[in-house]
């Protein structure tokens, strides 16, 4: 099942702040397990670091969280629940880690502090997290798109479709093949056309060979200095169009960065 992901820094940014604090005030004021030991005072002063950890641990992942979603097009259950996971396990050692310092002077071993201290803490913090996430996530911007409708000289050559599910479109003899997702995976399609109708019908693909036409959202890395990866599949590169592919691409990426840092 796919999600909608909200891939701005300054929303996870919001995110991780408000994890982090929920998590000091959860600890300092209702004090659970050990906690309740220490006086008011010990509690402020050594507690609020767990918030610190907390939110550099998060912020830490997402960019790899951003990178991925880049990469593959998509954001699942599966992907999400992983992000969690892997939050949670980066940070129950940097959270002993600290417990362990002379500063908090903890006494517990790593598997009995996980057990009676962390494990349940977490729980309570992993509804929070969830719904942070859940309500930021619907705040993702939403591509209004309406379906391109691609047509062949016979009348069972259409193919109705995304812009941007099309990863790539090459020439084959009297026809054109159409490399696109659908649910995820890579589909071809072969309509009786020429490469130049098809690029006046969808005139955001870059013509990156007499016989290929790309779209840049699906560029993955240069395969080397003559065909590029693209997601799924891979395509040539003709001399003539190299450097204006390079200006095009490196244009690209500054306008994903400035999308993702707002």
């Amino acid at each position: 099942m796919r999600l909608q992901l909200n891939t701005s820094l300054k929303h996870h940014f919001f995110i991780a702040i408000a994890i982090s604090l929920w998590l000091v005030l959860f600890l300092v004021l209702i004090a659970p397990f050990d906690i309740s030991d220490l006086d008011f005072e010990e509690r402020l002063q050594i507690l609020p670091p767990y918030g610190i950890i907390c939110f550099l641990n998060y912020m830490l992942l997402v960019p790899i969280q951003n990178f991925v979603f880049k990469t593959l097009k998509k954001w699942t259950i599966v992907f999400e629940v992983l992000f969690i996971v892997v939050f949670n396990s980066i940070q129950i050692k940097a959270c002993y880690a600290y417990y362990r310092t002379e500063w908090v002077n903890g006494e517990y071993d790593f598997w009995t502090w996980s057990a009676y201290i962390y494990i349940p803490i977490s729980l309570v913090l992993l509804s929070v997290i969830i719904f942070l996430r859940w309500f930021f996530n619907k705040k993702a911007p939403q591509k209004k798109e309406s379906l391109l409708t691609l047509k062949g000289d016979n009348k069972l050559d259409i193919l109705k479709i995304l812009p941007d599910d099309i990863v790539c479109i090459s020439s084959a003899d009297n026809y054109v093949e159409v490399n696109y997702l659908r649910n995820g995976k890579l589909n071809k399609k072969l309509l009786r056309n020429t490469l130049k109708n098809i690029q006046n019908d969808v005139p955001n693909l870059f013509k990156v060979h007499r016989s290929h036409l790309i779209n840049l959202s699906h560029f993955i890395e240069w395969n080397d200095s003559s065909s590029v990866k693209l997601t799924e599949t891979e395509v040539p590169v003709s001399k003539n169009y190299k450097s204006k592919l390079i200006t095009a691409i490196q244009s690209s990426q500054k306008q994903d960065h400035l999308s993702q840092s707002q």
